[in-house]
């Protein structure tokens, strides 16, 4: 799925745009240090945490961007951080359950149709 089709699913607005990139997974936690734990490749991030260390923990996860869920506002050292290291970020009004959930149901409907497609 592409991070387009992610923002489109969880109605998520850029803070910080970039190019569009294939999603293979999703990280979500508030608690960071449990993202540092993952071993997931091509995934993305979903967090309610605002601060800077979000942005941090994605460039030494080599998450590919962040959604910040309950519609909190990062502030602009977050939001300038993102930018300063090209760290696609957005914000959606969903909770963490209702936003894993919308991402869920899309990656696994996109892995569906992938592998009919190979049939």
């Amino acid at each position: 799925m592409l991070w387009s089709e992610v923002l489109e699913s969880l109605g998520a607005r850029q803070l910080v745009e970039g190019a569009d990139f294939e999603v293979q997974s999703v990280a979500a936690a508030d608690l960071l240090s449990d993202i540092l734990a993952t071993d997931k490749e091509q995934f993305m991030i979903l967090t309610g945490q605002i601060s800077p260390q979000a942005i941090r923990t994605a460039l030494t996860v080599g998450a590919l961007g962040v959604v910040v869920v309950r519609g909190k506002q990062p502030p602009p050292e977050t939001v300038g951080l993102a930018q300063n290291y090209g760290v696609p970020l957005a914000v959606t009004d969903l909770k963490m359950f209702e936003a894993c959930v919308a991402v869920g149901a899309r990656l696994w409907s996109s892995a569906s149709s992938k592998n009919s497609s190979t049939v």
